[in-house]
């Protein structure tokens, strides 16, 4: 079974590190935040915790408990007043393969060059979110929005979207 960790603060990294050298399988799910620097104003990609202070371990019987007993970056594991509560095995699933489509990710949109004509892409946000939509053309002389065609909508019309909105689709 899964169990939520309580890590020491800023001791996530070090928590996985001790929980993999006695054998536990954890994880600590991570969002990718693009970030500019102060000063050169050079965009970077950095990776924040999702959970900050919190790591999920697979934790088999009692000999594991006293293991997390004796670590010195993990302190706790939550629960109430019945005992640690179990997490299922497929909600960890979950948020891992959100993880690895970039769910969480905090990305500037793509270069407005990206939205060329017949390319797929998703919409972010706003009433047509999640749908998939078919880049006809930009729109504009700024080309911050494009002309699309929404793949879920019955009646095919070209609509305009806004850059922003988007994400490229495979």
């Amino acid at each position: 079974m899964w169990y939520v960790l309580r890590t020491a603060p800023g001791r996530q990294s070090l928590a996985l590190d001790e929980l993999e050298a006695i054998g536990i399988d954890a994880i600590a799910p991570v969002i990718r935040r693009e970030v500019m620097h102060y000063q050169t104003k050079s965009w970077s990609m950095r990776r924040f915790p999702l959970f900050s202070g919190y790591v999920f371990g697979s934790l088999h019987g009692e000999a594991d408990f006293d293991a997390l007993r004796k670590m010195d970056h993990v302190q706790a594991v939550l629960g109430g007043s019945d005992g640690p509560i179990p997490i299922p095995t497929k909600a960890v699933i979950e948020l891992c393969e959100a993880q690895n489509r970039g769910d969480y990710d905090i990305l500037r949109p793509p270069p407005a060059a990206s939205f060329a004509p017949d390319v797929r892409v998703r919409i972010e946000s706003g009433p047509l979110a999640g749908a998939y939509a078919r880049v006809t053309r930009a729109k504009g002389k700024g080309k911050r929005a494009v002309m699309a065609i929404v793949e879920s909508v019955e009646n095919m019309r070209e609509i305009e979207l806004s850059i922003a909105n988007l994400r490229l689709a495979a």
